[in-house]
């Protein structure tokens, strides 16, 4: 197998690999919200990854000629470095590290695109890259919009059924 291949087949196993830790994320903080949009939201999230594993793993066979088997991934060298969350994250921590992980997500997809060995893989790199600067900036402007958020002064008066 030449190296080009073989280094397009590793960022496909890394990147398949992540994107079922997202997806997987995504469902699992779904579940700990009591916010139903919230819920909402994150299962969208987890469709979207989900959409991105299909397209990754149909490429993969396409390029190895036989399915995607996780027992079998040929190299852990691209493995993404995200930090956890604590244990008992506000939802403002998980909006935070969402915004983060995408991004790198997005410039995993970028050095790839660099990589790639046509111009059919470049494109579907930076399709990919697209898609996750695009759940970066989402979540980054939603984090910054939660974090700045400030309560303006007001007086008892100004309360409306006086609450």
């Amino acid at each position: 197998m030449d190296d080009k291949k073989n280094a397009i087949i590793k960022i496909l196993e890394t990147a398949i690999s992540e994107e079922i830790k997202a997806k997987e994320f995504y469902l699992k903080m779904s579940t700990q919200l009591s916010n139903k949009e919230a819920q909402s939201r994150f299962r969208y999230m987890a469709q979207a990854e989900q959409e991105h594993e299909d397209i990754l793993k149909s490429w993969y066979e396409e390029t190895c000629g036989y399915p995607f088997d996780p027992s079998k991934i040929q190299s852990k060298e691209y493995k993404l470095d995200i930090a956890e969350p604590e244990h008992n994250a506000s939802f403002l921590d998980i909006i935070k590290l969402i915004a983060k992980a995408e991004n790198k997500a997005f410039l995993f997809y970028k050095e790839a695109a660099v990589l790639a060995r046509t111009s059919e893989e470049k494109r579907m790199f930076e399709r990919l890259a697209d898609l996750e600067q695009m759940h970066s900036d989402q979540y980054r402007t939603e984090w910054q919009m939660l974090a700045n958020d400030v309560v303006l002064h007001f007086k008892e008066e100004d309360i409306p059924w006086k609450v």
